[in-house]
C-alpha cells in the first residue's frame, strides 16, 4: 500500500478512498504510509460476517432482520472509521430487489447486439421492469430503515453518507427511489454519491439519463466516482471513453469530493494524464 499511495502521488492524484477489497493488514499499511483519505467505500475493511461469507455480501436491504442488522453494524464500523483517519465521507450501496439475474445478463446480450430499439430487447426490458415493480417495496422500506439509523449514527460522529448511483437495475435505487430515500433524511449530512459509469450505463440501457441524476441531486451531492465507459464496461480512465464530461462538471460544486476509480485492469501509462484531463474540463482543480 505503501507503493500505491507513492505511485499515486506521482500520477497526480491528492488522496485515497479505501474500499471493501481493503483488509485489516492492508488498511494498516495505507494508514502507516500517511495517505490522505477524503473518503471511504463500506464496508470497509473486508472481513468475514457472523455466517463465514465475506461482508460485502450483506445487504441493507435484506428482509432477513438479522443480515440487515448486521449489514448495518459494519457500514457503522465505516463510519468510526472515517472518523478515526479524518475522513469526510463514507460511499454507501442501498442493497438490491432479488429479480432474474439471467433476464438482466440477457439484457446486456441484446445491447450488445443490437442496441436498444430492437422488440425482443424492449420485451426483455419491460418484463425486468414489471418484476422490479412487483417486489421492490418490502426492500425499500428495509433499506429506508437501515438509512435512517445509519444518518442518526453519521450525525452522531459527523460524517456525511453518500448514497451511491448503482450499475444494475436490481440495485437499490432506482433515481425515484433515491428521491424517495433522500427525502426522509433532508436537513442532515447525508446525501447523494453521483457514479458517473453507473448513470452512463443507465442512460445507454434506457432506464434513466445521465444528466437527470446530476440535475435532481446537483444540491445534495456529497461526492463523485469519475470513470469511463466504454459499451456495457465502465472503470477506463476518465478521458478514455464516451462519458460527456463538460456536462458532469456543469453540475459539480468546488466542495464535491471527487474520487477517480479506475479499474485495476488499466495500464499505468492510461493513468497518466488523467488529473490534467480533469483540470481542463474544470472538474479538478489545479
Amino acid at each position: 500500500m505503501g507503493e500505491f499511495v507513492a505511485k499515486a502521488k506521482e500520477l497526480g492524484f491528492t488522496s485515497i478512498e479505501p474500499n471493501s477489497v481493503i483488509s485489516p493488514p492492508m488498511l494498516l499499511e495505507l494508514i502507516d504510509a500517511r495517505a490522505f483519505i477524503s473518503s471511504i467505500h463500506a464496508p470497509c475493511p473486508v472481513t468475514l460476517s457472523s455466517q463465514g461469507t465475506p461482508i460485502t455480501a450483506l445487504s441493507v436491504s435484506s428482509l432477513d432482520k438479522d443480515e440487515r442488522k448486521e449489514a448495518v453494524y459494519f457500514a457503522k464500523r465505516t463510519i468510526d472509521l472515517a472518523s478515526e483517519v479524518g475522513a469526510k465521507a463514507i460511499v454507501l450501496h442501498m442493497g438490491e430487489v432479488p429479480i432474474d439475474l439471467n433476464l438482466q445478463d440477457t439484457l446486456y446480450r441484446l445491447y450488445n447486439r443490437s442496441g436498444t430499439n430492437a422488440k425482443e430487447y424492449n420485451l426483455v426490458k419491460e418484463e425486468l421492469m414489471q418484476q422490479r415493480r412487483a417486489q421492490a417495496l418490502p426492500y425499500l422500506q428495509a433499506a429506508m430503515k437501515s438509512l435512517l439509523e445509519l444518518t442518526d449514527y453519521g450525525e452522531k460522529k459527523g460524517i456525511m453518507l453518500g448514497l451511491e448511483t448503482r450499475f444494475h437495475f436490481h440495485e437499490i435505487p432506482t433515481l425515484e427511489e433515491m428521491t424517495e430515500l433522500l427525502r426522509e433524511v433532508r436537513g442532515s449530512l447525508t446525501g447523494y454519491w453521483h457514479d458517473v459509469g453507473h448513470a452512463q450505463m443507465q442512460q445507454k440501457l434506457g432506464f434513466a439519463r445521465h444528466e437527470e441524476w446530476l440535475s435532481c441531486f446537483q444540491d445534495r451531492m456529497v461526492g463523485i466516482h469519475l470513470h469511463d465507459v466504454k459499451g456495457v464496461t465502465d472503470h477506463y480512465p476518465p478521458g478514455e471513453g464516451e462519458i460527456d464530461w463538460g456536462t458532469v462538471a456543469k453540475y459539480l460544486f468546488p466542495e464535491v469530493i471527487k474520487v477517480c476509480e479506475i479499474g485495476e485492469w488499466n495500464e499505468e501509462e492510461e493513468l497518466r494524464g488523467v488529473t490534467e484531463f480533469l483540470q481542463m474540463k474544470g472538474i479538478a482543480s489545479s
